[in-house]
């Protein structure tokens, strides 16, 4: 093969990469809903300075939607804090063989900004624990659970003295045709 082909043959496979980024068959509105590009805004009141806290949750679906409203109005925290959401949060804080995956979140939090207090909300019925069949009653998972969460407030305390933890249970609640998500802080 002479050089001009190999030249050609060059051009061609070093474009495809370029051109098959680019170039795309659909139009500008079905762009989000083929995944191929998403363009959020930036929080408009975020600002890096002022994130203080570090709330680490699970990451059950059936609290999501509620441990938004309970961080951002309740604690008040909306755009000020960094959040990590792990499965079995408290779980694998707690477990020796998993607390440095968790740990290692933690300190990256720590090293970028200047956080001074913690809030973990740890759940009832966590798949981390078995759910709470694996307790045998309701109480006992109550116990359990806040005995774990007091546990990793004393491990994060023993690494980081100065922080601030603060700890909170929910459960989900049936009422009427409702399920609500309720918090209890654990002192």
């Amino acid at each position: 093969m002479n050089i001009y082909w190999r030249w050609i043959l060059f051009f061609i496979f070093s474009s495809i990469p370029f051109f098959g980024c680019t170039y795309t068959k659909a139009p500008l509105s079905d762009l989000a809903a083929d995944s191929q590009h998403v363009i959020t805004s930036e929080t408009p009141n975020a600002a890096r300075s002022d994130c203080d806290t570090l709330v680490i949750t699970c990451i059950d679906y059936r609290f999501a939607v509620a441990n938004q409203e309970f961080i951002n109005n309740t604690l008040g925290l909306k755009d000020h804090y960094d959040h990590i959401s792990i499965p079995g949060s408290i779980y694998n804080l707690i477990n020796q063989e998993t607390r440095s995956l968790l740990f290692s979140r933690f300190t990256s939090s720590m090293r970028h900004h200047l956080i001074k207090r913690v809030v973990i909300i740890g759940h009832k019925d966590c798949g981390g624990y078995g759910g709470s069949s694996a307790f045998g009653s309701e109480i006992a998972e109550h116990e359990y659970l806040c005995t774990d969460l007091r546990r990793a407030r004393a491990l994060i305390i023993e690494k980081y003295p100065t922080l601030d933890v603060d700890l909170f249970l929910e459960s989900l609640h049936h009422e009427a045709d409702k399920v609500r998500v309720r918090f209890e802080k654990i002192l």
